[in-house]
C-alpha cells in the first residue's frame, strides 16, 4: 500500500482544482433523491467533472451485497431538472397479499433495486468504464465488521470487482452539512487525481478505499487505517425498539447495542480513529479472506473416499 500512503500524505493539502475532468459514477444505498448524493453530484459537476448517478429507488440501507437475479428491472430517470444525469432502478415483487386492503389477492408491487444492482446497472447503462465510482456519502459510519451488512461498502466492492477504482464514503449519522461533506469528498478526489499511481490509475489495481468522516466540527486530521473488526455498536434483536425510535416503543425488531472498548489488537481499526476525530481512509481489496488457523480444520478432509462415493451413488439412485 505504498502508493496509497503517499496519496494520504498528499491529502493533507486538499488542493482545490482538479487536474483533469473525470468520469465519475455515483451511487448509494439511500436512494437517488437523498440530499447527500445530490450535494456531491452538484459539487463534482461544479468542479468540471462528468458525473452521473445510478442509485436505488428508495432507501436500501443494510442490504449488504444482496441482488435479485433473473428478474426484469426498470430504469427510471430523475424528474428534477437539477439532476438530469440521475437514474434509479426498480423491479417487481409478486406474491399473495396479507394486508387487510387486499388480503388473499395476488399482487404485483414495485420495489427498489438493491445498491449492488444499481451500481452494476450504472456501470453498464449509465456510465460505462468510469474513472471512479463513489458510493455515498452514507449517513452513518460504516466501520469494521458492520461493513458486511453495509449496502454502501458492498456496492463499492461490486464496482471494484469489475476493475473500476471505487471508494465508499460514510459520515456521522447526525451530520447535516451535506454541502461541506461534498466539498471534502471532492477535495479527496482532486488529490487522488493529482497523485495518480505509476500506471496512471487513481488507485492501485484491485484496491478500493473505505472513507469515514467523524462529525465535521471534530475533525483533527486524516489517518490511514485498516477496516479491521472493531465497531462501537452491533446489531441485536430486541423486544423494545424505543431507544432507536420513540414511536416504536414496546415493539420488537432489530436494533443496536454498544460494544465493549476496542482491544489492543484493534487500535489501528477505522472505528477507533473515527471516534478520535479523524477522517479514516482504509484500503480494501473486496476479496474475502481466510483465517490463518485453517490448518486446524484439516481433520475435515479425513472423510473416507468410499463414503463420498457412496453419497454420489445415492444421489444417482434415490
Amino acid at each position: 500500500m505504498k502508493h496509497v500512503a503517499i496519496t494520504l500524505i498528499a491529502l493533507g493539502s486538499l488542493m482545490a482544482s482538479p487536474a483533469f475532468a473525470l468520469n465519475i459514477l455515483l451511487s448509494n444505498d439511500d436512494g437517488y433523491t437523498h440530499p447527500n448524493i445530490r450535494a456531491l453530484y452538484t459539487e463534482l459537476k461544479a468542479q468540471g467533472h462528468n458525473v452521473k448517478i445510478a442509485a436505488p429507488f428508495t432507501d436500501q440501507s443494510a442490504r449488504g451485497g444482496s441482488f435479485l437475479y433473473g428478474r426484469e428491472v426498470q430504469i427510471g430517470q430523475d424528474k428534477d431538472p437539477a439532476y438530469p444525469d440521475s437514474y434509479y432502478l426498480t423491479t417487481q415483487e409478486h406474491g399473495l397479499c396479507a394486508s387487510d386492503a387486499c388480503a388473499g389477492q395476488q399482487v404485483d408491487i414495485q420495489i427498489s433495486g438493491t445498491p449492488v444492482m444499481a451500481v452494476l446497472m450504472g456501470l453498464k447503462k449509465v456510465l460505462p468504464n468510469p474513472d471512479l465510482v463513489i458510493i455515498g456519502p452514507n449517513p452513518g459510519n460504516n466501520l469494521g465488521v458492520i461493513n458486511n451488512a453495509s449496502g454502501t461498502f458492498n456496492a463499492a466492492t461490486a464496482a471494484l470487482l469489475t476493475g473500476v477504482p471505487s471508494i465508499a464514503v460514510s459520515t456521522d449519522f447526525k451530520e447535516t452539512d451535506n454541502k461541506q461533506v461534498a466539498k471534502i469528498v471532492a477535495q479527496l478526489v482532486t488529490n487522488l487525481d493529482q497523485h495518480r499511481q505509476p500506471d496512471g490509475a487513481l488507485l492501485p489495481k484491485g484496491v478500493g478505499l473505505n472513507i469515514n468522516l467523524p462529525p465535521l466540527t471534530t475533525i483533527k486530521g486524516l489517518r490511514l487505517t485498516k477496516v479491521g473488526s472493531y465497531v462501537p455498536f452491533s446489531a441485536v434483536y430486541t423486544d423494545d425498539l424505543g431507544k432507536l425510535d420513540a414511536k416504536l416503543t414496546g415493539k420488537p425488531g432489530i436494533g443496536f447495542q454498544y460494544n465493549p472498548p476496542a482491544t489492543v489488537a484493534e487500535q489501528n481499526d477505522e472505528g477507533v480513529w473515527v471516534a478520535k476525530g479523524y477522517v479514516t481512509i482504509s484500503p480494501f481489496n473486496a476479496i474475502p479472506g481466510s483465517p490463518d488457523e485453517h490448518k486446524a480444520f484439516k481433520a475435515l478432509l479425513s472423510i473416507p473416499t468410499k463414503t463420498l462415493a457412496d453419497n454420489r451413488q445415492e444421489v444417482k439412485n434415490p
